[in-house]
Order: structure tokens, then C-alpha cells, then sequence
């Protein structure tokens, strides 16, 4: 195999890892964040699915619209905090293929 598709392949490879690992990672975390008055407590996976919804005792006393807008609030927190992972997680992967990128050998010469 001549040695520039050699380590074509090998970047794909790499390429391929580092997209594997982010899915485990989607697959494996979990964000949890509350309302303010820490009543309500949601769970959101790494794909922003609800997995978990937690409420105080109590809560349920009040009306209909005060315990939407508490959960709703604790997801979008929960969304919040995901959702500052997942940059910091894509900032990671652009780095990596950036990197990958750079060592890119150049076909046509040799």
C-alpha cells in the first residue's frame, strides 16, 4: 500500500475514534439542574432527553401552570448546562481533526 494511503487511512481511523468516543459520551452523561426554588429537579441524557424528573413534596399543591413553569425551567437549565458541554466538547473535536488535518499528507508529490 503506498504510504500516503496508509496514512490517509490511519487519519480516518483517528477520525473515527475521536467521533466514537463523543457518542459514548452523549451516550453515557447526564445533566441535572433544578428550578430556583430547587423544588423541581430534572435530568437531561447527552441527546437532551428526559430521564429523570424529581419533585419536592408539596409541589404538587400548587396549580397546574406554577409546576409547568417550574419544570420547564429546571429543563431549560438542564439544556443550559448540556448545552455547554456539548461546546466544549465540539471546541475539542475541532482541535483534533484540526490536528489530524495539519500532519495531511499532500497526494501528487513523491
Amino acid at each position: 500500500m503506498h504510504p500516503q494511503v496508509a496514512a490517509v487511512l490511519q487519519q480516518a481511523q483517528q477520525l473515527q475514534s475521536i467521533m466514537d468516543e463523543q457518542l459514548h459520551r452523549m451516550d453515557s452523561q447526564t445533566f441535572t439542574a433544578t428550578d430556583e426554588s430547587g423544588t423541581v429537579e430534572v435530568t437531561l441524557d447527552g441527546h437532551h432527553q428526559l430521564k429523570a424528573v424529581s419533585l419536592a413534596d408539596g409541589v404538587m399543591r400548587l396549580d397546574v401552570e406554577e409546576v409547568q413553569q417550574r419544570i420547564n425551567e429546571a429543563v431549560h437549565n438542564a439544556a443550559a448546562a448540556a448545552s455547554v458541554s456539548i461546546e466544549a466538547d465540539r471546541e475539542r473535536i475541532d482541535t483534533a481533526v484540526a490536528e489530524l488535518t495539519v500532519t495531511q499528507p499532500e497526494f501528487g508529490t513523491s
